[in-house]
């Protein structure tokens, strides 16, 4: 095996080996320096970060958070797929702080856009900015998303991501109370899953430093039709990515709960979970986050049954503010 040349070895080791010592002397000095860079090393290898949440009074900042999902398996002998691409705008401001730091903000659902892709090669666009349809799904589809887009949300964010005292506009409320529990929306509109929204919007930090390899978890359900869906879902901090972004690694799993009067059974076969999160450090927030997952279930309906692949991902980045 080739040696490695004296020259790439450190000053202090060069030196060592070069001057006219005893073999004794030499080599004591040679295991000291070797136990002093295994020192720095380990002392590398055990430096801790601490991610939080910042927060200062006054500051705004719009989050594009998007959603695309591709649902396909063979129902009644054909093979179906449909698509689904949504876009949500949402502007933040920090009213005010806590005294232990958390941020109280208020946060407004700019804009939604959908775009359906339906078997047979249909297709539906949504905007909320715009105000009349005479499609009848549309029409209907704006009776919820149009009641979200420009809604004022408060609620108030600790610095690991927790969110507390949240509040949602009266409107919402009282729709929420009306809405068809087994509608095609479920209880979208419940403070619950609308929590739940902010919160996938957000980011779970841990409370202490952490080093790399370090994890930490959280749990989050929502009700659908068909039942409730919880996610288990683990961080991992993987390090910084450069001078200003630490990366979070994320993975999980799902579980469904089956709703008890849902006209769908719904068996899920298997799951896979993953994301990436970049956290600014310096600025105290998430820079970029993404979150990919993959369902197979078995659906059992009106006598049939059917296996399905749900493949969704959910990006959120900040962008520059609308002029």
């Amino acid at each position: 095996m080739k040696q490695p040349s004296i020259a790439r070895l450190p000053r202090m080791l060069k030196l060592v080996l070069t001057r006219r010592a005893g073999f004794g002397v030499r080599l004591a000095l040679v295991g000291a320096v070797f136990t002093l860079i295994a020192g720095f090393g380990e002392a590398s290898a055990q430096a801790q970060t601490q991610l939080a949440l910042k927060f200062k009074a006054g500051d705004t900042y719009q989050q594009k958070v998007t959603t695309r999902t591709i649902s396909g398996g063979e129902v009644a002998g054909e093979q179906v797929k449909t698509t689904l691409q949504q876009e949500m705008l949402i502007s933040t401001k920090v009213e005010s702080l806590t005294e232990e730091g958390a941020g109280n903000l208020s946060q407004v659902i700019e804009q939604i856009t959908l775009d359906i892709g339906l078997p047979k090669g249909k297709s539906i666009a949504y905007d909320s900015n715009q105000k009349e349809f005479s499609d009848p799904i549309l029409a209907s589809l704006h009776k919820t998303l149009g009641k979200l887009a420009g809604a004022r949300f408060e609620f108030t964010t600790t610095t690991s991501g927790e969110i507390l005292n949240f509040k949602m506009p009266a409107a919402l409320t009282e729709m929420a109370k009306n809405q068809p529990g087994g509608g095609m929306m479920g209880d979208s509109l419940s403070e619950a899953n609308l929590r739940r929204m902010f919160e996938d919007a957000g980011v779970s930090l841990p409370k202490e430093p952490v080093k790399k390899g370090d994890s930490w978890t959280r749990k989050a359900s929502v009700k659908l039709p068909i039942g409730e869906v919880t996610s288990h879902l683990v961080f991992t901090y993987d390090g910084p990515e450069n001078d200003t972004l630490e990366r979070i690694v994320v993975s999980g799993d799902v579980e469904i709960a089956p709703a008890e009067k849902s006209p769908l059974s719904v068996k899920l076969n298997s799951t896979k979970l993953t994301g990436l999160t970049f956290f600014d450090r310096n600025l105290g927030r998430v820079d970029s986050s993404s979150m990919s997952q993959v369902l197979n279930v078995t659906v059992a309906a009106g006598g049939q049954t059917n296996d399905l692949t749900i493949e969704s991902q959910v990006e959120m980045k900040i962008v520059p503010p609308k002029k």
